[in-house]
C-alpha cells in the first residue's frame, strides 16, 4: 500500500521577507495567518496559544530546579541512568555520572495548563545551581509575542510537550518563527562566533559525554573517563552535528530531556532538522535531499544543512552487536519517493528551509492522527520550490512494517511484533522481554525543541500552537 502525499503551492497566510535568496521563489504579496484547509474541513479547535497579552507571559526562570538522581527512571534501558550504559561501560560509568549533577524542571502553561515546558541542565561543580541553564519564555517580537526556546549549552535540554496525552485522533500544529540550531548561514557553518550553531569557547569540549555512540566507534578512544574532552565531539569531527525536533510524537508520558540514544528508541514519528557538520560527512554524501520541484535527490553534502526530515520509526534492532546501541529503524518520506516511507541508514530529507527569510517567512508544522495512521505536514518557503505545503500520510502498518508503538490502546494491536531486546554488552549482558506485547498501549505525546542532554544547542521561537480534535458528525 502506498503512502498518500500532497504537494500544494500558494501563500497559505505567511508573510514573506523581501530578502533575495538565490533559487528561492518568494511570493510578492502577504496575508494574515489563517487556518489550514485540513483544519477547516475535518477538525475543530480545542486549544490555541498565541502568547499575546501579559496574562500569557511565561518565564521558566521563575520556577525552581529540582535535582534529578535517577532514582525514578522512566525505564531501565537507555535513559540517563539506564542499565545499557553500565553494561557497556562498566564501573567507569558510575564515576562519569557522579562527576556532575543534573537538574530538571517542568512548568505547565497555556489555558488549563495544557502545555508543559520541560528543561534539563547540568551542574558541573555540584553547588546546587546549573552553570548555563536553558529557558523557555515569552518575548516581544515584530508582530507580537513569541515563545523562545533557549538551549545555550550542548549538555542541556529544553522542549515543549502537552501536559496530558493527546486524544485518540487529533491535529497539532504551530508556527516556527526562527531557528538557529546549526546549518549554514551565507554558505558556511561558522558564523556569529559559532560553529554549526555551537558557541565556541577556548578549551571547552562539547561531546556526547557520558553517552557515546558505542565502544569501538569513531571519534574517541573508548576509555570511560570523567573528562568530557575524551569523548566524541558534537561540535565537529566524525560525530559533529546539531539538531532540533521540529515536531515529533513519542510513546511515553511526561517527556523530559535525556540522552540522544534514549530518544532513538522512544519515537513513533518525527520531523526534525539534522545539521551535520562537514567533518561528519567527509568524502561521503551524508545522506540525500529531495528537490520537490524535480523530485530528484541530491547529496546532503551539497545542501545548506538546513533540512527538514519527515519520517516514521519502525522496529528496532533487537540484537545489536557487542558494544553496539539499539535504535528504531528509520523510514523517510519525500516527494522523490512519491511519499512512500523508505528505509534508509542515512537520512533522506524532504526539503531545505531558508533561515535567512525568518521570521518574516515562517514555517507551519503539523501532525495529524486519525483511525488509519499519521500525517506529517510542513508549509513554508523552501530553498527549492518556493512556497508550498509538503504533506504525507502513513498508515500504522504498511507491508508488515509498523510504526513503532503506534497503538494508543490494547484493542488496536494483537502482539504480533513483540520481541525481547538483547544487549551483548562489553561488561555484561542483559535481556528485556516484551518490548511490544499484546495488551499494551502507548500514549501520544508531542515533542518540540531540543530533547538531547548530550547534543544540540541554539535558539528557536514559535507561536500559535493549536490542538484540533475531530468535528462531531
Amino acid at each position: 500500500m502506498r503512502s498518500k502525499r500532497t504537494l500544494r503551492t500558494g501563500i497559505a497566510g505567511l508573510v514573506i521577507a523581501a530578502t533575495a535568496i538565490p533559487g528561492v521563489s518568494v511570493p510578492a504579496t502577504a496575508a494574515t495567518h489563517s487556518e489550514s484547509a485540513a483544519a477547516a474541513t475535518k477538525w475543530k479547535l480545542k486549544y490555541s496559544e498565541d502568547f499575546q497579552g501579559r496574562e500569557k507571559d511565561l518565564n521558566t526562570d521563575s520556577s525552581p530546579w529540582i535535582r534529578f538522581t535517577g532514582d525514578q527512571p522512566f525505564d531501565t534501558i537507555m535513559d540517563d541512568y539506564g542499565d545499557w550504559w553500565k553494561n557497556d561501560y562498566g564501573p567507569g560509568m558510575q564515576a562519569a555520572l557522579s562527576s556532575y549533577a543534573t537538574y530538571r524542571k517542568q512548568v505547565p502553561f497555556g489555558k488549563d495548563g495544557w502545555l508543559t515546558a520541560s528543561l534539563s541542565a547540568r551542574d558541573w561543580d555540584k553547588n546546587g545551581t546549573p552553570e548555563r541553564p536553558p529557558t523557555i519564555s515569552t518575548e516581544k517580537a515584530k508582530g507580537g509575542n513569541v515563545l523562545k526556546i533557549n538551549s545555550p549549552d550542548s549538555y542541556d535540554g529544553a522542549l515543549i510537550t502537552t501536559t496530558q496525552k493527546l486524544p485518540a485522533e487529533y491535529r497539532l500544529e504551530y508556527h516556527l518563527k526562527t531557528l538557529d540550531f546549526g546549518g549554514e548561514r551565507n554558505g558556511s557553518v561558522i558564523y556569529d562566533g559559532k560553529e554549526n550553531g555551537y558557541s565556541t569557547v577556548a578549551g571547552e569540549c562539547k561531546t556526547q559525554f557520558p553517552y557515546a555512540e558505542g565502544i569501538g566507534t569513531r571519534g574517541w578512544n573508548s576509555e570511560i573517563t570523567t573528562d568530557p574532552c575524551d569523548w566524541q565531539s558534537v561540535t565537529n569531527g566524525p560525530f559533529g552535528y546539531n539538531a532540533f525536533h521540529l515536531l515529533g510524537i513519542v510513546d511515553f508520558s511526561n517527556p523530559q530531556p535525556a540522552n540522544l540514544h534514549f530518544w532513538h528508541y522512544r519515537r513513533k514519528i518525527l520531523m526534525d532538522s539534522f545539521a551535520q557538520h562537514p567533518d561528519r560527512i567527509g568524502t561521503g554524501s551524508g545522506g540525500r535531499v529531495c528537490d520537490p520541484t524535480t523530485n530528484t535527490y541530491y547529496p546532503y553534502r551539497d545542501s545548506t544543512k538546513n533540512v527538514v526530515d519527515m519520517w516514521i520509526n519502525g522496529l528496532p534492532n533487537f540484537h545489536p552487536g557487542k558494544g553496539g546501541i539499539t535504535g528504531n529503524s528509520q523510514w523517510f518520506m519525500t516527494t522523490c519517493s512519491d511519499g512512500v516511507a523508505s528505509a534508509q541508514v542515512s537520512p533522506s530529507a524532504a526539503a531545505e528551509m531558508v533561515p535567512e527569510l525568518m521570521p518574516n517567512s515562517d514555517y507551519v508544522f503539523a501532525v495529524e492522527r486519525d483511525k488509519t495512521g499519521y500525517t506529517e505536514e510542513v508549509t513554508g518557503t523552501f530553498l527549492h520550490g518556493g512556497h508550498q505545503t509538503i504533506r504525507f500520510h502513513r498508515d500504522f502498518v504498511v507491508d508488515n512494517v509498523p510504526i513503532w508503538h503506534y497503538n494508543n490502546t490494547p484493542d488496536q494491536y494483537d502482539g504480533r511484533y513483540n520481541a525481547t531486546l538483547v544487549q551483548n554488552g562489553v561488561y555484561d549482558q542483559q535481556e528485556w522481554p516484551d518490548q511490544w506485547p499484546a495488551g499494551s498501549g502507548y500514549p501520544d505525546f508531542p515533542v518540540i525543541g531540543d530533547p538531547y542532554t548530550d547534543a544540540g544547542e541554539g535558539t528557536a521561537t514559535i507561536d500559535s500552537i493549536k490542538l484540533y480534535v475531530p468535528k462531531q458528525k
